[in-house]
């Protein structure tokens, strides 16, 4: 019953019906053929090509009719890692419920080999039609509606002047036709992304609620507010490792199990990427003869270059060609800001969410060349987000933090690493900025006004870490002298504020990281104030006697300076003192911070919150070098100041009646100890949670126990010490030095008695 021959494009009476103004989505009929071709690209090259060998109906006269039969040639011998959804579909057409389905993703990702799976399904139930549209232009996709009319019965060459010139009547006429097919039908409609081709989505268009038979349409567009109430979606992501790694032993066999596994993960699970990487291991005379092989040059090489060169191919199918068709399509529709968008969020890391509060800043709006004004440059930065999301190109994440919940945005890594390969193969030289730049500034911006040790930074920090690790890994070739520095300065930051939120060990390396890829610099004042904090992280993880010798050399370097900075050079003084201190020689660091409490007062004042945290650590010393009383006045006072400094919840408030409570415990004060360490497990529990770093350092829990055994509750105090024991080998490493600290303390007497 099909109806052959190859599609010729339409009359212009076909055209002018996508052009009604009721019918134009916002993103609008201007995504035109750019947009509409992103389905072959993904991978699916024949959809559009005629099946040979079928006779034309000489039924009705005009344009010759679109084929409706799949391109069964591209489906995949096996359809990996989409079980459920192909279940769902199944389910879908046996008993059809109403809604149409939407199977939405980004390009690449498999949808229109899961709608070519349930063709094959629904083709083995005889009797029952199935048709094949492809929505890539206006005119394919009316050419083959009038294909289906024709196959139901439509034989007059009027039926298909309506179809073409898109009256309501004729979409009536054609639904009517469907509610005579025989129940069960499927249409599938792919490539839909331009939403302008396929008319209106109220529920009178083209595509409509249906409980005869099931419509199933293939688009990167994923809105659910753009497909309307008569839609269900189906978002594809991407393959999971297992069956990324079976995809690719499908097509060829050139390692192990565990390989593919790798290469899977690599490719981001998307099924374009395995496919072309399969394809191009199992092709003659191929560049690489093993799985391993082709992932060191995609770590090596350009993406572009071992993607998509490796084998023979259209270039509709490149992955670096999909993703810039779909951007053409946005500037054609009017959104041009969405490009510049794209490239300045592939400089952060992918698949981890860059907060959007993060790009509401001037540098970012003017590299989007937003119009004047805050108000109008977010509208600009929000439209082109919309726009992104819409096509798949980017997803919509969400932070969560004290119950409050702000936006994010993530990128597939191929999304990714094809748009830093375009910043890397051409620069813009309109712009004053390079997203480089931009990006840099962003996360400067953000860490500027902070304190590493105020908590409120702390979830901040923790999630920009692992996007100034991936800017110092491919941002920093492209950044002059002074976005170098601010790149550095942000990740000196966000090391300080690492350690001070317990998070010491991915606060080293980063710190470890950053100097290592700027080592050219040498004694760059950036990168010893980077020394600075890797020697603190380093004194957090116990290694108080590293941290001593970086300090000393790091103060070494800022004294040979004509001018060293005061307040900096004080901050290394300081931490050098309390490294002394930790490493036994509690009365030079008694006599060290002495002089740096001085100097910070002259330079400060007495209730700057550095100089209050001088004068905390100097009580500390005075308690261990035999001064008690001299101790706790000076811990009673820092308290009060910080109360009015930094607020009651301080982290720095609660750290000094910690350490008041530590000095009970040393004069066996321990019932005040222990009232005092209850409130601080309290407080820090209710801050940074009862399982962050901090909390599972060898502070407070530690302390209560000590606390506890000096009143002769060593079972109280034991089960304190198992559970948290078994918390710190989890969370911390079983050598790390509060591990083993707590460890000894419960195996062992107090090391006070």
């Amino acid at each position: 019953m099909g109806i052959g021959g190859a599609a010729v494009v339409g009359s212009s009476v076909a055209s002018a019906f996508f052009l009604e103004p009721q019918v134009v989505s916002s993103v609008g009929v201007l995504l035109g053929v750019a947009v509409s071709a992103v389905s072959a690209v993904a991978g699916w090259a024949q959809v559009r090509q005629a099946q040979p060998g079928r006779a034309q109906s000489p039924a009705v006269a005009g344009p010759a009719e679109q084929s409706v039969a799949a391109p069964v040639g591209n489906t995949p011998a096996t359809l990996r890692g989409r079980d459920a959804e192909l279940s769902r579909l199944r389910a879908a057409l046996a008993r059809p419920s109403g809604p149409f389905r939407v199977l939405a993703g980004l390009g690449g990702v498999g949808k229109s080999a899961l709608a070519l799976a349930l063709h094959t399904h629904a083709a083995r139930r005889r009797g029952r039609p199935v048709w094949w549209i492809s929505a890539r232009t206006p005119e394919t996709f009316v050419e083959g509606l009038v294909s289906v009319a024709i196959s139901l019965g439509a034989t007059t060459p009027a039926d298909a002047d309506a179809i073409r010139a898109g009256t309501g009547h004729a979409r009536d006429r054609f639904w009517e036709l469907l509610g005579r097919a025989r129940r069960g039908w499927l249409l599938i409609v792919d490539d839909a992304d331009d939403l302008g081709v396929l008319g209106t989505l109220d529920g009178r268009g083209w595509l409509r609620r249906s409980r005869r038979g099931l419509i199933v349409v293939t688009s990167r567009v994923r809105s659910r507010q753009v497909w309307g109430r008569d839609a269900e979606i189906i978002e594809l992501d991407r393959l999971g490792a297992d069956a990324g790694a079976q995809l690719l032993l499908d097509l060829a066999r050139a390692g192990s199990e565990a390989e593919a596994r790798s290469l899977a993960r690599h490719l981001g699970g998307l099924p374009l990427a395995l496919r072309l990487a399969g394809s191009a291991l199992a092709w003659e005379f191929s560049r690489w003869d093993s799985f391993r092989a082709y992932q060191r040059a995609l770590e090596s090489e350009d993406l572009a270059d071992v993607l998509d060169g490796g084998t023979p191919t259209d270039q509709r199918q490149a992955v670096t060609a999909t993703f810039e068709l779909s951007l053409e399509s946005l500037r054609q529709a009017g959104f041009p800001q969405a490009t510049p968008l794209l490239r300045l969020l592939s400089c952060f890391a992918p698949d981890l969410p860059v907060p959007v509060g993060l790009l509401a800043c001037p540098a970012v709006h003017a590299l989007l060349d937003s119009p004047p004004g805050d108000t109008a440059g977010q509208q600009h930065l929000h439209a082109a987000l919309r726009e992104l999301a819409r096509l798949s190109l980017i997803t919509e994440e969400h932070l969560h933090h004290d119950g409050a919940r702000t936006s994010a945005v993530s990128l597939h890594p191929l999304v990714s690493e094809t748009n830093r390969g375009h910043l890397r193969r051409a620069g813009d030289p309109s712009s004053v900025r390079t997203p480089h730049e931009v990006a840099v500034e962003t996360v400067a911006g953000a860490l500027g006004p902070l304190r590493p040790d105020d908590s409120r930074t702390w979830p901040l920090a923790a999630t920009l870490v692992p996007h100034v690790r991936q800017l110092l890994a491919t941002s920093t070739p492209y950044l002059g002298e002074r976005h170098g520095t601010l790149l550095l300065d942000a990740a000196a930051r966000l090391v300080a504020a690492g350690a001070w939120s317990g998070d010491a060990t991915t606060s080293e390396q980063l710190a470890a990281d950053a100097l290592a890829r700027t080592e050219p610099l040498g004694d760059h004042v950036s990168r010893l104030a980077l020394r600075t904090e890797l020697a603190w992280a380093r004194g957090r993880n116990g290694r108080w006697d590293v941290a001593q010798a970086l300090l000393t050399s790091v103060l070494d370097a800022w004294t040979a300076q004509p001018e060293p900075p005061p307040q900096i050079v004080l901050d290394v003084r300081h931490k050098l003192a309390w490294s002394v201190g930790m490493t036994g020689d509690w009365a030079l660091a008694r006599a060290q911070l002495t002089a740096v409490r001085e100097q910070r007062r002259s330079l400060l004042g007495d209730n700057h919150p550095d100089t209050l945290h001088t004068r905390c650590c100097l009580s500390w010393a005075l308690w261990r070098t035999g001064s008690p009383d001299e101790a706790e006045a000076g811990y009673r006072a820092v308290i009060a100041d910080r109360r009015a400094v930094l607020g009651d919840d301080h982290v720095e408030v609660i750290d000094a009646y910690h350490s008041l409570a530590e000095g009970y415990v040393l004069d066996g004060r321990h019932a005040e100890a222990e009232a005092v360490l209850r409130q601080v497990i309290d407080a820090r529990g209710r801050l940074v949670g009862s399982e962050h770093p901090e909390t599972l350092d060898n502070r407070p829990r530690y302390w209560l126990a000590r606390a506890l055994r000096g009143q002769g509750r060593d079972r109280e105090a034991n089960r304190i010490l198992t559970r948290l024991v078994e918390q710190q080998s989890t969370m911390l490493g079983a050598d790390h030095p509060a591990t083993v600290a707590t460890r000894e303390l419960l195996s062992g007497p107090d090391p006070a008695s």
